[in-house]
């Protein structure tokens, strides 16, 4: 029964500072990846898992704690694009919780307040619609499937994040 839309995506979240097996290295301008603990950069993001990313965002406060740089993978392309959100970037947070949660929305997506953002199947089998509170850029659907009930917090960013290319090595 996928009958419904996959995204095809594959996202990457790197949190500055963090300790990974991989990293992204800010130097000169452009964005490098690195195996090792980079030694000369002005800035390095190590890569987190996914649902980590809730880890660096002050939920009282909706906002990031550390900068965090969100890529995505096309399997048809040679780079890796996306963006970078700054620490203390204020956020426009939303929980939904269900049985089922069905996403209308995906990373990147402009959504706009009133917007129908994602379907929630209830207790007793009923599907209630979820309206986006603020309009923006999504940037991250952090399920938490683990919890019951189904448990995800969708962040929109409110201002724009800087854009950023990571080429692929060969």
């Amino acid at each position: 029964m996928w009958w419904f839309y996959l995204n095809t995506r594959i996202y990457e979240v790197y949190v500055e500072g963090a300790d990974s097996d991989k990293y992204i290295c800010l130097e000169s301008q452009r964005l490098v990846y690195s195996n090792k603990p980079p030694s000369n950069c002005a800035r390095f993001f190590g890569e987190i898992p996914y649902e980590k990313a809730v880890d660096f965002i002050d939920l009282e406060k909706a906002v990031i704690t550390r900068s965090i740089l969100i890529l995505h993978e096309e399997p048809s392309s040679r780079k890796l694009e996306g963006c970078i959100i700054e620490a203390d970037t204020p956020l426009c947070l939303q929980e939904v919780r269900g049985r089922f949660i069905y996403f209308l929305v995906d990373e990147e997506s402009r959504v706009e307040k009133g917007e129908v953002i994602a379907y929630h199947v209830t207790s007793k089998f009923e599907v209630r619609s979820i309206k986006s509170k603020c309009s923006g850029q999504v940037a991250l659907i952090i399920d938490m499937p683990w919890e019951i009930p189904r448990k995800a917090l969708i962040v929109v960013i409110t201002s724009e994040c800087r854009r950023v290319v990571v080429e692929k090595s060969a």
